[in-house]
C-alpha cells in the first residue's frame, strides 16, 4: 500500500523531519491504525522519492519512540499500545387499435427538456476508440474474481440474493475504503461518511440534486469534465467556467466572482480533466480558504489517481484540513472493469443521513454481492499489486502513442498533462477546424473526444485542434494503428 505524505523538497526543513513528522502524525492522528503494515523501506522511498536510508532512519526511530515495531519476516506494523494514547482518534398485455385518434402528447418536465437529447448511435467494433476511458479488461485478474464469487455465493446465498438495509453501503466495505482511502490518499473519515454509490457518475449526480436548484451557480474548471457539465445543467443551475493553467484551476479567478453565491466548486485536481494537470498546493490551500469563506463545497473528483508514473502519490484536497468542506468522489469502476458499478463518496457528518436518503430513493442500493466480492478483493491485498502491474502497462501505452504521435507529427502536436492517468490532451496545429478533424478521423476508423467548454467558454487558437486521447482500453498495436490513421486524417 503506498503511502501519501505532503513533503515540500524546498522547505527549510529535512525530508527526514517532514517524513517523521508525517507518520508519526498519521499515528497518533488515527489515520494509521493499530497493527497497520506500513510499506517497506525500499517500497516508500521508491514512492516518496527519497534515499532508502532517510525512510529506515524514520522507521528506527518511530521503532525506539514506541509507534512502530517490527516483526521477523513480516514487516513493519503500527503498535497497539502508543506512548500518547490520548493523542490519536478511535476508530469508530393490452391491443391498442391503431385507429384510435391521437392524444396530445405529454409534456417532459423542466428536467426532461434538459436532458431530451439524442443518444449517439454505437460504434462499429471495427472503430478505434480513443474516447472511451475505460481500463483495459483484458489484464484484470478474472479467475481470482470468480473464486471470490463462489467463495461469497457459497456461505449465505439467499443473504446476498435479497434487498439490505444498508443503503449507504455494506459495513464491510465502507470500512474498507475507509482504511484505503485515508493509506492511499490521507482522506480523514470514518466508515459512515462514506456513501457506495454506482460508479462515480452517481455520486456527481447525487450531489447536484441534493445541493443545487435551479439558477444555482456551480464552478467548474474549463475545459473540463463534460458529463459533470451535463449534470450541472439537468439541475438548472448556471455555469462559471474558471480557466486552468499548468497548475489547475485558477483559483484567484473563482474569487472575481464576488457576486455570484456559488455552491459548488467541482474540481479534478489530482489528475485535471482533460488537461491532465494537478492543482499546485498553495492553490488548493487558496480553495479551501475561499471555500470556508464563501460557505461553499468543493466536490473532488478523483477519478484515476492510482496512476502516476514516476512520482509520488498526491494527498486529497479532503484531507488537508480538519473538517474540509469537501464532497470526496472516487470509483472502482474506471480502475477495474466498467461493469463493476461501484464507486464511493466521502461527505461531511452532517450531510451522513441525507446522501443516504438519495442514494435510497435513486436506486434503493448497490449489488450487494459485487460489494462483497470488491471487501474481499481489498481486505486480502488483491488491488495494490494489480494496480502496479496496471501502472507499468499504462505508462508505456502512454509513451507509445505519445511517441507515435511525434513521429508523424513532428513539432505540429503538442501534449499536455502530467505523466499520470489513463489520457493526455493532444494539440494539432493543422489547417482544419475542430469539426473536420473530427470528421476525417471518424471517417479514417478513429474516434476522438472533443474538448468540452461548460458555458461556451471556449478558447480558441487559429490554426489549432485539440483532442482528448484515452489510450488505457486499446493494445500497443491499436495505439501505433490509431495514430497512423489519425496522421493519414488530419495530414492528407
Amino acid at each position: 500500500m503506498e503511502v501519501a505524505l505532503n513533503l515540500d523538497p524546498v522547505s527549510p526543513i529535512a525530508l527526514y523531519r517532514q517524513i517523521y513528522d508525517g507518520l508519526r502524525g498519521g499515528i497518533v492522528g488515527g489515520r494509521f491504525e493499530a497493527g497497520t503494515k506500513l510499506p517497506a523501506s525500499r517500497a516508500l522511498a521508491s514512492s516518496l522519492g527519497v534515499s532508502r536510508i532517510t525512510v529506515t532512519e524514520c522507521y528506527e526511530r518511530l521503532v525506539s519512540e514506541g509507534y512502530l515495531e517490527t516483526r521477523r519476516g513480516s514487516g513493519t506494523f503500527v503498535c497497539s499500545s502508543l506512548p500518547e494514547t490520548d493523542m490519536y482518534a478511535s476508530g469508530v398485455t393490452v391491443e391498442i387499435d391503431p385507429q384510435v385518434e391521437s392524444y396530445p402528447p405529454v409534456r417532459l418536465s423542466r428536467y426532461g427538456g434538459i436532458i431530451d437529447a439524442p443518444i449517439r448511435p454505437p460504434n462499429p467494433p471495427e472503430m478505434l476508440r480513443l474516447d472511451s476511458h475505460g481500463p483495459d479488461v483484458t489484464a484484470f485478474p478474472r479467475k481470482l474474481w470468480t473464486r471470490l464469487w463462489v467463495r461469497r455465493m457459497q456461505e449465505d446465498p439467499p443473504k446476498l440474493l435479497q434487498y439490505t438495509q444498508e443503503f449507504n453501503g455494506s459495513t464491510e466495505l465502507r470500512t474498507a475504503v475507509a482504511h484505503y482511502l485515508r493509506m492511499s490518499r490521507a482522506v480523514v473519515c470514518d466508515p459512515n461518511q462514506i456513501i457506495i454509490t454506482s460508479g462515480s457518475q452517481q455520486a456527481l449526480y447525487l450531489a447536484a440534486r441534493i445541493f443545487l436548484d435551479q439558477s444555482d451557480c456551480v464552478a467548474m474548471e474549463a475545459p473540463g469534465y463534460r458529463f459533470a457539465g451535463r449534470i450541472f445543467d439537468s439541475q438548472g443551475a448556471n455555469i462559471l467556467p474558471i480557466p486552468v493553467d499548468r497548475n489547475g484551476m485558477q483559483v484567484s479567478q473563482l474569487k472575481k466572482h464576488r457576486d455570484k453565491a456559488v455552491k459548488l466548486v467541482y474540481v479534478t485536481p489530482s489528475h485535471q480533466y482533460p488537461r491532465g494537470v494537478s492543482l499546485s498546493i498553495a492553490r488548493r490551500m487558496d480553495l479551501l480558504a475561499w471555500a470556508r469563506q464563501a460557505g461553499a463545497l468543493i466536490l473532488e473528483d478523483d477519478y484515476d489517481s492510482e496512476y502516476r508514473y514516476n512520482e509520488r502519490p498526491l494527498p486529497s484536497i479532503q484531507g488537508m484540513v480538519p473538517d474540509a468542506p469537501v464532497l470526496y468522489v472516487g470509483t472502482f469502476s474506471k480502475l477495474l472493469f466498467p461493469t463493476l458499478r461501484l464507486g464511493y463518496l466521502v461527505v461531511p457528518r452532517a450531510f451522513q443521513d441525507v446522501f443516504t436518503g438519495g442514494k435510497l430513493l435513486c436506486d434503493l442500493q448497490s449489488s450487494s454481492i459485487d460489494q462483497r466480492i470488491l471487501t474481499d478483493f481489498l481486505t486480502e491485498g488483491h488491488l495494490e499489486p494489480y494496480v502496479r502491474k496496471m501502472r507499468i502497462i499504462y505508462r508505456n501505452r502512454r509513451a507509445l502513442l505519445v511517441e507515435s504521435l511525434q513521429k508523424h507529427f513532428g513539432r505540429r502536436v503538442t501534449v499536455y498533462g502530467d505523466h499520470a492517468g489513463m489520457h493526455f490532451l493532444a494539440d494539432f496545429q493543422i489547417d482544419l477546424s475542430e469539426e473536420e478533424a473530427f470528421g476525417r478521423a471518424l471517417a479514417a476508423g478513429v474516434r476522438l473526444e472533443r474538448v468540452y467548454w461548460p458555458a461556451c467558454s471556449a478558447v480558441e487558437r487559429a490554426g489549432h485542434v485539440q483532442f482528448v486521447f484515452a489510450f488505457a482500453a486499446l493494445s500497443e498495436n491499436q495505439l501505433i494503428l490509431a495514430a497512423e490513421r489519425v496522421a493519414g486524417a488530419f495530414l492528407s
